[in-house]
């Protein structure tokens, strides 16, 4: 049998998306300018129409089941359309928005494209919000998937055909070491490649594995000094120690500490690594989301 929708109340909808988003009643209830008990009270009803707690109080705010997981996509989508039917031939006005997006912006990405893009939201007098999210527990595409973030970049394109995603940049890798290290100068040959001491990042087993297979098919293996959990340890620990290391050029030329580093050409022929900026194609209707992905894809 099914369900009656005019036993339902749409408005729902854009509150379980709104907690979905935040993460917190409090900011959910701020967000569609509702009181705290006001959205207790519909989530309760949410709950009684979808036969599920939906969202579970935690220390870190509402956590969802596995079903809300689910039906997210779903909801936002059907919001977006509804959204852009009633908006229909209207443009969005950055200045009269006040949004919040939220980005996982990758490892280092809050160095230098989290200031390039504030710097273009803002000539835009506007009250929109930019959050860097982190995405230490779950991958951005994750977020992106569950319509917790808006944007996410990645070395590897999304096999989920629900998300949609564009080339953004290259990547460049290269060798990084001390100024004034006592053997590598301006230029690091192979074999003295594998035979220094390297610092490496503790990321994913699978990205990690297939660098090592290829160098092992260039004719060696790196040995390891130190692994570090955060990016920007790696060049901290380069610029202190002996130990060199394999960063993106736009890391190693960040304001901070490229003076103190020697940047070396990869003596490996290590091809180029592509990143994309990923979204749902839920938001392909968004008008003020597509404003934001052309200010994202200036900064490329």
């Amino acid at each position: 049998m099914k369900l009656n929708l005019r036993s339902i109340d749409l408005n729902l909808l854009t509150i379980f998306d709104a907690i979905m988003s935040c993460g917190q009643m409090s900011k959910a209830a701020s967000q569609l300018h509702m009181t705290q008990p006001a959205a207790s009270h519909a989530l309760k009803r949410l709950r009684q129409t979808f036969n599920d707690e939906l969202f579970i109080r935690t220390r870190q705010g509402m956590k969802p089941t596995a079903r809300a997981t689910e039906i997210a996509p779903a909801i936002r989508e059907v919001l977006a359309k509804i959204i852009d039917t009633l908006d229909a031939g209207n443009i969005f006005e950055p200045k009269e928005s006040d949004r919040i997006f939220k980005i996982a912006f990758g490892r280092y990405g809050e160095l230098n494209l989290l200031p390039q893009l504030l710097n273009k939201v803002q000539e835009f007098d506007t009250n929109i919000r930019i959050h860097s999210h982190a995405d230490d527990q779950q991958t951005g595409i994750d977020l992106v998937r569950e319509g917790i973030i808006d944007f996410c970049y990645d070395f590897i394109p999304p096999e989920d055909k629900r998300l949609d995603f564009c080339p953004f940049r290259n990547e460049e890798i290269v060798v990084i070491a001390r100024k004034n290290h006592p053997r590598i100068k301006t230029e690091i040959g192979l074999s003295q490649f594998f035979s220094e001491k390297h610092i490496v990042m503790t990321f994913g087993n699978d990205r990690r594995e297939l660098l090592e297979k290829f160098m092992a098919e260039q004719g060696g293996k790196r040995q390891i000094l130190t692994e570090v959990n955060q990016y920007l340890a790696v060049p901290t620990v380069v610029m202190q120690t002996d130990g060199i290391a394999l960063v993106p050029r736009g890391m190693a030329e960040f304001k901070l500490y490229k003076d103190e580093l020697t940047i070396l050409p990869m003596p490996l022929a290590l091809p180029s690594l592509p990143t994309y900026l990923i979204w749902h194609g839920a938001n392909n209707q968004d008008k003020g989301h597509h404003w934001l992905k052309q200010l994202i894809l200036e900064c490329s």
